[in-house]
């Protein structure tokens, strides 16, 4: 090594020491505010800030109250809840539970009362409809229970092995008051032993899910660590191939939660699956600087040189990869959806960090280490080369067959991406053996359903509010409407409370509980706002008078059934409401959900296509040619369109997970395109033929892409271990993807490259030379 050379390195190693202390400085300020990162899971987070429907929903909330702050209570006993010493232990629970900070009402048939009036008395008789104390006048009283549909719907199972307890709490309650919520129940409830007992609400969703994310994200930290030792450790078969990677990939991680600390941007529920994504954006960019580092050494290079040609040769391709990915996710930003907006901002910071790392902290390793033993091994005497060589041999012989094939995949991938279907369920991103899920799917059974209904009612008409009878009539025929045709069981509004007012005035018939004639309406209405102090009132028409609401859980039917039952509600509006008196608006969390999520993979779409775009001038700067991008593109749009054959074929439906999944996959997948054009430009910039350009490019890019898929594979199955569905799918499509696309980029690729290129096209003027090379 001359003196230059060594005055070179030495220099090089300065260099090196000073960036490696500002790495780690920087590195310990971001492990600190790493430990401080929060975990939110908030489902209202999905609705759009800017869309005029969540707009109206708050202020309809502002009237009344919210419609998802409660927690259903199954408490059960075989063979029938008609049991003396049960109804005991009920009512002391109840009562227990109203004492409760946090709780503002708890309703339960252990404590309600029904109201009469006879023909004997002006008075309003009041008595319980069950005698707890009373076993013997059990059978009458359940008789009378199931003859009132509003309450046996709502409170008693339909076996009548089980009763609802319904707690209202109080609203916007934090992950820590709901953990203290549950705490409060649960030990109520191991105190009354009840034989059987479940409950679901938003405080229980929350808990449940933030306590999952922090879980597997952990478990996802550690399964990708454990990976990539395993990965590296078999393709570098030396020490200093894995702890070189392994801290590249550590530190990439690191910034990026430690960033999220430092800005105060909790995990939710789709970043969770950041740190799997940066683990293969970072050891991707690793791979390939580090598979050429070796290349140079192999090929007798000093330390210092093949730094250098390593960085010179693949660093702008890996500038360029990172720029795409980053670019990709950046579409996410286009979605008006907080978590999304928040998946796609930091995901692409990630990707240009690791970038920074294997700009600065890497090349700073190699320079500062001693080559591996590895590096001492010939180019041809490894094991990529023994499978690459004869693979390139076969790809040239059947080129012909190969492009044929690859079109009629294309085709068949096109006729199964239209069989894709999108709907959405409250509780998709569970598992069908999930037990949170099992019991959501319980009280769709048994009860009424926990699915918020929500219907805004507001009196057009100048001079007229609820209370006038015409009003009352075109509610009532809504009502009716719901009740026979939405498939709710029980719809609770004004005319909910009229029709009870009415069975009440009529000694408690059964036949009575119906909407009153126009003189019975305003009588009831008079004495309820007269003489009622419970506020039930006031829980559906709000102090003006011109605003109500109509409102009820149902089962969680999915995105399409709700939407064609939306379809005919609105027909029926049309048709049979004189809405020139009164409107009927669908709100609630539970319509805002079903909205942004039709909207959402539509504007993924669009995101997508944006993607493609700003990828395609990205490649164009790089090509300087039309054509060169087209050829580029294709095999990375083949894998998108052979992925939806996979959703349109296997009958999974388009959701919020994998819908992302095409972003995502596109951002990662164009990188090793990138990276075989970048080589193979290279090579023909040297004089090379086409056919001796592609071998080389083949032989050495080649073994890294087959590499670093091979590592993005396993990361992403790593998701695999989620109890979260949409992670689930998240992981086995993007995997999908990924090996699809390799395929395309090494035998698609190459076809497509040899049968259209053209030297002029792609050359940089005046770099070819005129001798010819032989294969």
């Amino acid at each position: 090594m001359t003196k230059i050379h060594l005055k070179r390195l030495g220099d090089l190693k300065k260099i090196a020491i000073i960036t490696l202390i500002c790495v780690l400085v920087l590195s310990g300020l971001f492990a600190v505010k790493a430990l401080q990162v929060g975990w939110d899971y908030n489902f209202e987070a999905f609705f759009s800030k800017h869309d005029p429907e969540t707009e109206f929903f708050e202020k309809h909330r502002r009237r009344f109250t919210t419609d998802n702050d409660f927690v259903f209570i199954s408490l059960g006993h075989e063979p029938s809840i008609f049991d003396h010493d049960f109804l005991v232990r009920v009512r002391g629970f109840v009562e227990e539970l109203e004492q409760d900070s946090l709780v503002e009402s708890v309703q339960s048939i252990t404590h309600m009362k029904e109201y009469v009036k006879t023909p004997f008395s002006a008075a309003v008789l009041s008595r319980p409809y069950l005698n707890i104390d009373e076993p013997e006048n059990y059978e009458k009283d359940s008789a009378r229970i199931f003859a009132h549909p509003e309450i046996a719907s709502a409170f008693v199972s339909k076996d009548a092995t089980a009763l609802l307890v319904n707690v209202r709490h109080r609203q916007y309650l934090s992950k820590s008051k709901c953990d203290l919520l549950v705490e409060s129940i649960d030990k109520l409830l191991a105190k009354y032993e009840f034989q059987d007992h479940k409950y679901a609400g938003r405080s229980i969703g929350m808990g449940y899910y933030v306590d999952q994310m922090f879980d597997e994200t952990l478990l996802f930290i550690g399964l990708s660590m454990v990976l990539v030792l395993i990965f590296l450790a078999l393709t570098f078969r030396s020490v200093w191939g894995v702890w070189v990677p392994l801290i590249i990939v550590g530190m990439s991680m690191l910034w990026i939660v430690g960033l999220m600390g430092l800005v105060n941007q909790p995990i939710n529920l789709i970043l969770t699956t950041l740190p799997s994504i940066i683990f293969v954006v970072a050891m991707s960019d690793v791979m390939h600087l580090v598979s050429k580092y070796l290349e140079e050494l192999r090929a007798g290079k000093s330390k210092y040189d093949a730094v250098k040609v390593a960085y010179r040769e693949v660093g702008r391709a890996t500038l360029l990869t990172s720029l795409t990915t980053a670019v990709g996710f950046s579409t996410l930003l286009m979605i008006d959806m907080e978590p999304v907006k928040d998946f796609g901002m930091y995901t692409a910071i990630g990707v240009m960090l690791a970038f920074i790392l294997a700009y600065t902290l890497l090349p700073s390793l190699l320079v500062l280490t001693k080559a591996p033993k590895i590096s001492q091994k010939s180019n041809t005497k490894t094991i990529w080369y023994r499978v690459l060589h004869p693979s390139f041999r076969w790809l040239l012989k059947n080129r012909k067959s190969v492009m044929v094939g690859f079109i009629l995949l294309m085709l068949l991938s096109i006729f199964g991406s239209t069989q894709v279907v999108a709907d959405y369920y409250l509780l998709e991103d569970l598992k069908k053996g999930n037990e949170l899920r099992k019991t959501y799917e319980y009280f769709d059974k048994e009860f009424m359903g926990l699915r918020p209904f929500e219907m805004a009612v507001e009196v057009k008409q100048e001079g007229k509010t609820i209370y006038d009878y015409e009003v009352l009539k075109e509610m009532n025929k809504v009502d009716q409407y719901l009740q026979e045709h939405y498939d709710i069981e029980n719809v609770f509004s004004i005319i909910s409370i009229l029709k009870v007012a009415n069975r009440t005035n009529h000694g408690g018939q059964r036949k009575y509980y119906k909407f009153p004639t126009e003189k019975e309406a305003e009588q009831y209405i008079e004495r309820i706002q007269k003489f009622d102090r419970s506020g039930q009132l006031e829980a559906f028409v709000d102090s003006t008078g011109k605003h109500a609401r109509i409102t009820s859980t149902i089962g969680d039917r999915g995105m399409i059934k709700i939407n064609k039952l939306n379809e005919d509600l609105f027909e029926f509006l049309d048709k049979e409401v004189n809405t020139d008196l009164v409107s009927f608006k669908l709100t609630g969390t539970g319509h805002l959900l079903d909205r942004n999520m039709s909207s959402l993979s539509r504007n993924l779409f669009m995101g997508l296509g944006l993607a493609v775009g700003i990828v395609s001038l990205l490649m164009g700067l790089l090509f300087r040619s039309l054509k060169m991008v087209l050829i580029a593109l294709i095999p990375n749009v083949l894998p998108l369109v052979m992925l939806g054959a996979i959703l349109g074929f296997s009958g999974v439906e388009l959701k919020v997970s994998t819908a992302l999944v095409f972003t995502i996959s596109f951002g990662i997948a164009v990188d090793d395109t990138i990276h075989f054009m970048s080589k193979l430009k290279l090579e023909l910039n040297k004089g090379k033929s086409l056919m001796y350009a592609m071998r080389r490019t083949f032989l050495s890019t080649g073994r890294a892409i087959v590499l670093t898929t091979l590592i993005l594979i396993g990361g992403f199955l790593m998701l695999l271990f989620s109890d979260f569905l949409g992670t689930f799918y998240i992981g086995l499509l993007i995997s999908c993807t990924l090996i699809f696309a390799l395929i395309a980029d090494m035998f698609f690729l190459p076809v497509l490259l040899i049968a259209f290129y053209k030297p002029k096209e792609f050359l940089k003027k005046g770099k070819r030379k005129t001798t010819n090379q032989s294969e």
